[in-house]
């Protein structure tokens, strides 16, 4: 959205004003999810897990490889909860966010996040801690090595994305997308300096109107 389209639709909506009809100071635009899936991103880094996520105990298929049964599943389900709080954390302020905290460098998810952040500070979108939230479960969890675990999770995102360019002015935030997602998601994890940090992140499935895993 350029700045000449936000001013003339601010000028459009005080007009509206002015003229004695009532307008809200929050409009929302049913845009559905953009197709880099950048509403499935969710600032401040330190955001308490109940803020923003919620977790329910794994469940692991029986027939496990060497790796599998080597891996310490409490602590990689911990750890993921931490890095996801991160990662969610980092759409309340884009501009503000390191991605090295949750991301593996030189890995797809730090390129992907580090590109989708700049795009949001540039155009001054954001969501809100309180607005929504990301709620997960762990649906499986594998390992192909020592170093690399996967992780298959269904996500239940009822998170608000926000046009902030108008924060300072009586139009306050706009609501750019409310769209509620259900989606299942392939997460792989990387052990990097001796700890776990997000590696890559697929979408298997999302939709926007059917919840087809429980959270």
């Amino acid at each position: 959205m350029s700045r000449r389209i936000r001013l003339d639709f601010a000028s459009i909506v005080l007009a509206s004003m002015l003229g004695g009809c009532a307008a809200p100071t929050q409009l929302s635009f049913d845009v559905g999810e953009p197709t880099a899936d950048t509403a499935a991103l969710g600032g401040d880094s330190h955001l308490a897990l109940d803020d923003a996520v919620s977790a329910e105990p794994t469940t692991t298929s029986p027939d496990q490889s060497p790796a599998d049964r080597s891996l310490d599943t409490a602590a990689i389900e911990q750890r993921f909860a931490s890095l996801i709080t991160d990662w969610v954390g980092c759409f309340h302020r884009p501009s503000d966010c390191d991605v090295s905290v949750s991301t593996a460098p030189d890995s797809p998810e730090h390129v992907r996040l580090a590109d989708a952040l700049a795009y949001y500070s540039a155009e001054q979108l954001r969501t809100k801690p309180n607005e929504g939230r990301l709620e997960w479960r762990i649906e499986s969890i594998s390992a192909s090595s020592d170093d690399r675990v996967r992780l298959t999770t269904c996500e239940y995102d009822t998170r608000i994305f926000f046009d902030s360019s108008m924060a300072q002015t009586e139009l306050g935030d706009i609501i750019l997308d409310a769209t509620v997602w259900t989606r299942r998601v392939e997460w792989v994890l990387s052990r990097n300096d001796d700890t776990w940090r997000l590696w890559s992140r697929r979408v298997e499935r999302r939709s926007p109107a059917e919840r087809f895993c429980g959270v």
